[in-house]
This record gives structure tokens, C-alpha cells and sequence, in this order.
């Protein structure tokens, strides 16, 4: 025992890191069957790379044989566990592991899957196998590819990305045993290969603006795993920013914006990223002209109004839905019209957005405002041919339900908002935008019409942003616009909040005739109450705050005061 003890085997180098850094193609004649399955890259052909699996120990035992065990543990299905172990003293068949036997008494079973597909006679199949290499008093264990037509050659093993770990028992005549295991990661370490275009020149567009992708830029890109389809690319203006271009959501930065005033050169950075997250760029050129001189005039205009078709009178309050494509991202914002109807969005949109939409949408009253059942009259007259319709908007007035058909159906339906049956709808009004042009003027429903208007600042157009604005059931024009806001003068006064749009309180002014108690509801455009408040208020002129707790994230919100007999309500738009 003692002479034993004193040349107990020494395990050199078992703390050394085991590379697994993968710099090579793909190789699709191992690991690529239909039972594979890579996640990352949506690919039945595991990615693999060569892993050198040894171990030296130094034994001064001369002629005591040791015992030497190796373990491959193998996660081979991506989910962080090792269920597959290849065991050197009972080694799979060649060209095979035995999947999911890591769970087993002694590593034994398991399902046989094939990683070795190559085109080749059966012994030449690579199987696994420990070989030994004697120098001195040093022994190097190997656990290698081997196949049987060629016993004399081993290659180290292609292992397939994943989280592994490689246990050595080694074991002398005294049955001492010592264990080296070490965990090991195999992963794509390779950036993608990207190619840019030698430079662009291009025009700045009516806007002032001109906007570039990544794609005017790319001649191509290629990785050593990641398919080029799944390739990420981005940009941006060199030396704005280190790394890979995203946004605040992490998304890729495909576009740049240039103005007037970056007129010349222009240097970019043209990204690829692989799926593993290596990433890669080169760098170009971009020469921005004005030969058009539109940096000399006024922009295009980003302004939106909504009137009525029959005399153009604006209204006030409609809520424009605003979503805007910027190279940042998508946004997404409201605001609200002015007395005129119109809103600019300049002050809300940033300089780098390529196109935006803009939906407006308004509530009036759709009862008592402009419905009359001479309106029902118009109608029958116009189902019985006996006075048609001559304006393609007395159609959309008409179609009250939206089945593209002006029939009794929309006359049942307009009663019922006369006779007080129903004392709402969904949408009151709406808008088509003003330069659309029927391509039927016997039946405008038949063609879908605009009820929005998109700007595509790459691809101007002329643009008036004008939408028409169509009472619902109201077909010879009578909806009063702003009705709701005058209020008699021998009852209490109920004004309109201010500001608004708002990112603070707004302050919402009363007059009451005397003193009063006055209620406050804010809901959300849901319906849903967010706020309730009640107060007493004396005679005369008044503030009534509505405050940023009421309305606790951006966007749309009803409003709704009661003085007394007097109720009044609106919109406000939290930013």
C-alpha cells in the first residue's frame, strides 16, 4: 500500500479549459436528420465543431495498469439539460448515440440516433473510442472518432452546439480513483461575413429629407451557420454608436435619415448580426444632393384637417390616430383637432420617420344632431329611385351598418336613433379622405374608400391631408358642428379643459349661476372610470383641475362635468 501511495497517478491539466469556439462551416453530413432540431437558427442540421476530449496523467506505476473511464455527457436537444452520455466502456454503435440515456442505470439504452451522415460504406462510419498515447511516464487518454475500415486513424469528435460536460475516472491497482470532469460550451463563434455597395448618391426629397436602408447598402452576407435569410442587418452614421444597432426595444436599426443640412459625404456602418449575436460591418459611403432645390423651400406639409363635405366647416375636437414608421421603431400617437378642424403633427413627430398615417374619428351626438326623419324620407326616396343620390357621401351617410348597401335595413337603424332606442353608435361620423376619387358614381360603396391618409415621405406625392367629415343618417347636411358647446346663458357655463393636448393637470373653467355642486369623471376610451371627484362651488367663475392622476398613462380620455341640471363632456389627450 504504501509503495502504491507513493505513485498515485497525477491528473495534469484537468483544470484547462476545453475550446469549444466554433470558426468552421457547417458541415451538413453530421448531425442532420429530421429527429435534430436547432431553435436558433430553425434548422434540422445541428451546427458542429471538433473538440479535442483529453486528459495526460502522469503515473511513476510502472507496469500497474490503470483503469480509465470517459463520460461524454451531451445536451443535444438545446434545453440546458445532458440527457445523452456516450460511455467509453460500452460505446455506441458506429455512427450512432443512444439518445436520452443519461437518466439510465449505468448509461445503458437510450434511443439510437444517427449523427454520422455521410454517403460512405457502413465501416467507415465514425464511432467512439478511447485511445491511449504512452510518452514516458505520461499518458494521454483520448476519447476520438474511429472507424473500422481504418483502424490507425482517429480524428477528435465533431460535437454539436450545446452546454456538454466530460467526466475522467481514473482508477489504479490499489483502486484508488480519481475524477477530472469539466463542463464545456460549444458555440458558434464566428461573425457573418457583410459586403457593402462602393457608395450611393441620392436627392433629398420634398420633405427636405431623404431616408436610406440598410438593404440600398448591402451587397450580400453570408455565416458560417446562421441561413443569409436569418441574417439581422442594421445601420447607422459612423461614429454615432459602438456595436450591433438597435433601438430601445432591441430591435435592429434598418434605416437612416438625412436633411439639408448633412448635404455632401456621408459615411455609414452597414451591420450583420447571426443568430449566436456575432456581429460584423463594413463601412460606406452616401454622397446627399438637392439637385431639385428643395432644401430652398418650405417643406411638405404635415398638417391633417377633418370639415364637413357639405360646407367645409371644421370640427373641433376629432381625434387623430397618428402611427408614424421612424428608423427607431414604430410610434404611435393622438392628438386632437382645433376649432378649425386641423392638426399639425410636426411638433409630435420626429425628423427621422419615413411615413406616418393619419385616422381620425369623432363622436358627436348622433341622436338629436342632424338626424331627422326627413333624412329617412331621403333615403326611401333615393331606394325607390324616385330621388336619387347625387354626392357619393350621401351614400356613406346612408349606409348606417356598413354592408356597402343602402336598403330599409339603414332606415330601420336611423328610426331607432330618432325614436331614443339607441343613443349611440360606434362612430358617428366618418372621414374619407378628400382627394379619393369614386371610380362608380352609381354605386360609391361598391369600392372600398380611404378612411385614412398615409404620407410616404421616401415616395412623396402631392399631399392636402384633407379629409372629408360624413354625419351618419345626416344626408342633407344638417349636423350642427360645435352644438354641444353652447350652452344657454340662463344655465350654468361648462367650458373646455386646457391644455390639450397635455402632459401635466389640465384646468377646465366654469361659471355657475350659483353656488353648486359639481361632479368630475375621467374615463379611459374604453368606457372605463378611472376618476371620480365631487366638489361644492360657489357662484361666479370657477377652475376646475383635472389632474395627471386622472389620467395615469398617454393617450385618449373622456371627460364628463355635471353642474347642477348641466352636463358637458369631451376629449382629452394625455401625451
Amino acid at each position: 500500500n504504501e509503495a502504491f501511495a507513493q505513485c498515485e497517478p497525477q491528473l495534469l491539466h484537468c483544470n484547462a479549459a476545453i475550446q469549444g469556439c466554433d470558426l468552421s462551416n457547417n458541415s451538413p453530413q453530421y448531425w442532420n436528420d429530421l429527429v435534430w432540431w436547432d431553435n436558433s437558427i430553425q434548422s434540422h442540421d445541428l451546427a458542429e465543431t471538433k473538440i479535442d476530449l483529453s486528459l495526460s496523467v502522469l503515473d511513476t506505476c510502472s507496469g500497474d495498469p490503470l483503469a480509465v473511464r470517459c463520460l461524454l455527457f451531451l445536451d443535444l436537444d438545446g434545453d440546458g439539460l445532458q440527457e445523452t452520455v456516450v460511455d467509453s466502456d460500452n460505446p455506441p454503435a458506429a455512427g450512432q448515440i443512444n439518445f436520452n440515456n443519461a437518466f439510465n442505470p449505468n448509461y445503458s439504452g437510450g434511443t439510437p440516433r444517427i449523427f454520422d451522415q455521410r454517403p460512405v460504406p457502413a465501416n467507415l462510419f465514425w464511432r467512439f473510442e478511447l485511445r491511449t498515447d504512452v510518452s514516458g511516464d505520461t499518458v494521454v487518454y483520448q476519447l476520438n472518432w474511429v472507424n473500422d475500415a481504418a483502424p490507425n486513424i482517429a480524428e477528435m469528435p465533431e460535437l454539436a452546439y450545446g452546454t456538454h460536460k466530460v467526466r475522467w475516472v481514473i482508477t489504479n491497482a490499489a483502486g484508488l480513483a480519481k475524477t477530472c470532469e469539466k463542463i464545456f460550451l460549444v458555440k458558434d463563434c464566428k461573425a457573418p461575413t457583410v459586403v457593402c455597395i462602393n457608395g450611393l448618391s441620392v436627392n433629398v426629397s420634398p420633405t427636405q429629407l431623404i431616408t436610406l436602408w440598410a438593404s440600398d447598402f448591402l451587397q450580400y452576407t453570408e455565416d458560417n451557420v446562421t441561413p443569409a435569410g436569418q441574417i439581422k442587418t442594421g445601420i447607422r452614421k459612423s461614429g454615432t454608436g459602438t456595436g450591433f444597432p438597435v433601438d430601445g426595444n432591441e430591435n435592429p436599426i434598418t434605416s437612416v435619415v438625412y436633411n439639408c443640412d448633412e448635404l455632401g459625404t456621408q459615411s455609414v456602418e452597414l451591420w450583420a448580426i447571426d443568430a449566436a449575436g456575432n456581429a460584423d460591418f463594413c463601412e460606406t459611403y452616401v454622397i446627399v444632393q438637392d439637385n431639385l432645390g428643395y432644401c430652398s423651400q418650405s417643406p411638405l406639409s404635415q398638417d391633417f384637417c377633418a370639415k364637413t363635405y357639405c360646407f367645409n366647416d371644421g370640427l373641433e375636437e376629432v381625434v387623430f390616430e397618428i402611427n408614424a414608421v421612424c428608423s427607431n421603431g414604430q410610434i404611435n400617437f393622438f392628438d386632437l383637432s382645433d376649432a378649425h378642424g386641423c392638426i399639425d403633427i410636426s411638433p409630435w413627430l420626429p425628423s427621422d420617420c419615413v411615413k406616418y398615417t393619419a385616422t381620425p374619428s369623432f363622436d358627436g351626438n348622433p341622436l338629436i344632431n342632424g338626424v331627422t326623419l326627413f333624412d329617412l324620407l331621403l333615403i326611401q326616396k333615393h331606394i325607390d329611385g324616385i330621388e336619387p343620390f347625387n354626392n357619393p357621401y350621401q351614400w356613406i351617410a346612408a349606409d348606417i351598418n356598413r354592408d356597402q348597401i343602402v336598403d330599409t335595413f339603414d332606415i330601420r337603424d336611423c328610426r331607432k336613433l330618432i325614436l331614443g332606442i339607441w343613443d349611440s353608435l360606434p362612430d358617428s361620423w366618418r372621414f374619407v379622405d378628400k382627394s379619393f376619387s369614386f371610380p362608380d358614381p352609381n354605386n360609391p360603396l361598391a369600392t372600398p374608400f380611404p378612411e385614412s391618409i398615409t404620407v410616404d415621405i421616401s415616395n412623396p406625392t402631392i399631399f392636402s391631408g384633407n379629409f372629408a367629415a360624413v354625419k351618419i343618417c345626416d344626408v342633407n347636411c344638417t349636423a350642427v358642428t360645435g352644438f354641444y358647446d353652447r350652452i344657454p346663458e340662463t344655465e350654468h357655463l361648462i367650458g373646455i379643459p386646457a391644455p390639450n393636448p397635455t402632459n401635466e393637470a389640465a384646468m377646465l373653467p366654469l361659471q355657475l349661476l350659483g353656488a353648486e355642486r359639481v361632479y368630475l369623471e375621467v374615463l379611459d376610451f374604453s368606457g372605463r372610470l378611472v376618476s371620480r371627484s365631487e366638489m361644492y362651488l360657489p357662484e361666479g367663475p370657477s377652475l376646475l383641475e383635472i389632474p395627471t392622476s386622472a389620467m395615469p398613462h398617454p393617450g385618449v380620455y373622456v371627460w364628463r362635468v355635471r353642474a347642477g341640471e348641466v352636463v358637458k363632456s369631451g376629449k382629452i389627450v394625455r401625451y
